[in-house]
């Protein structure tokens, strides 16, 4: 089996490459994003939740209250203005960031395609490399573009230069002190574009390359699945306690379901799918559980199929983004603690004594 040191250090030598981060790809986004004057992005896109409409509607559930909302277009939910842009204080909407939604939005429009490759595939391994490629980019960007990620970009990009140092020799073991001195010297001005630049930097090292690496399969359910409003579940897994967060590269599993009756597993390296590939009334039950505890504040489901609000958890702990000036002011121990472990928001199970078992058991045999 793969230790996390091992995997680590592979990570630390491998750019994931991909056209979808390259020059070309990004300087034609920013010409589309010249034109975009609309506000409102989707942080889960939509023609992901359209795999959940009944009449053209999905069912939104908020998830610590359990509070069933009514059905709505996928349009109209999951959105929220500016979320991509990440605006200066001043207010305005600098060229170099506006052009974020029209890059992930052409990044989801040619990935519909590839979930209707998994989709039609049934069940079974997936052996594509081409799509796990393109998955891993578009996966890799689900998993960056939340508020957690955004605290730890702020830190690395204003927060005290000692953490910054023993961070970076931690995940990027062969990074010399030049190569640090130079990455602060090339650092945008701007923090929060500078916060842009590192989620992309993230993706290609180490999220997209922790992904593709990985062992896929998608399995059928005998039951319907949920969705949520942050659909790739990293599950740190045994011998990892229910309070830890491990981040992509570490986690035992990933999941990212692909509709009602069909789900995406990754399995870390070392890991095998055992058992095949169709999960039971029980096994589907505690995924459901699972994603009820990854959302942000709510859950996605089928008019009718009256799942999500029968599923308790604890409240979330709200992640608080520091401003740039709060941010410089970090005590280097605090600031190296949220650098190292803040990439995900907490578990909802943390300091919770009577914590669920990790989901589908089986997964974790080696």
């Amino acid at each position: 089996m793969v230790t996390g040191e091992q995997l680590m250090q592979m990570l630390a030598a491998l750019r994931f490459e991909h056209r979808w981060l390259g020059d070309e790809f990004v300087a034609e986004s920013i010409r589309l994003g010249k034109a975009e004057n609309g506000k409102e992005h989707h942080y889960v896109p939509q023609m992901y939740l359209k795999r959940w409409t009944v009449g053209e509607k999905v069912q939104p559930v908020l998830v610590d209250r359990r509070k069933v909302l009514p059905p709505q277009r996928p349009k109209e939910v999951a959105k929220k203005a500016n979320f991509y842009s990440l605006p200066a204080p001043s207010g305005t909407m600098d060229e170099p960031l506006r052009w974020v939604e029209k890059h992930l939005s052409r990044i989801e429009d040619e990935c519909a395609h590839r979930l209707d490759q998994l989709q039609r595939l049934g069940s079974g391994e997936v052996t594509d490399d081409e799509l796990k490629r393109d998955l891993s980019v578009f996966l890799g960007l689900q998993v960056t573009r939340t508020r957690a990620h955004r605290t730890r970009y702020l830190l690395l990009i204003k927060g005290p230069a000692a953490a910054k140092r023993e961070f970076y020799r931690r995940m990027a073991p062969n990074m010399t002190d030049a190569d640090f001195r130079d990455m602060l010297d090339r650092t945008h001005a701007d923090a929060q574009a500078e916060a842009i630049t590192l989620m992309f930097s993230d993706v290609r090292s180490p999220v997209a390359a922790s992904l593709h690496m990985r062992q896929w399969a998608v399995y059928r359910t005998e039951t319907p699945l949920v969705t949520c409003d942050d659909p790739v579940v990293l599950v740190a897994g045994p011998p990892a306690g229910r309070e830890d967060t491990v981040g992509a590269p570490r986690s035992a599993v990933v999941l990212y379901p692909l509709g009602p009756h069909q789900l995406l597993v990754m399995l870390r390296p070392g890991l095998r799918h055992h058992g095949g590939y169709v999960l039971d009334e029980e096994e589907t039950r505690s995924i459901n559980h699972e994603m009820v505890a990854a959302a942000e504040s709510m859950v996605f489901e089928r008019p009718g199929d009256d799942i999500a609000a029968h599923i308790e958890v604890p409240a979330r702990v709200d992640v608080v983004e520091p401003s740039d000036e709060r941010a410089a002011d970090f005590d280097p121990g605090d600031a190296l603690r949220v650098m190292l472990h803040g990439a995900t928001a907490r578990s909802r199970w943390a300091g919770v004594p009577e914590a669920p078992a990790w989901p589908v058991p089986r997964w974790y045999v080696l």
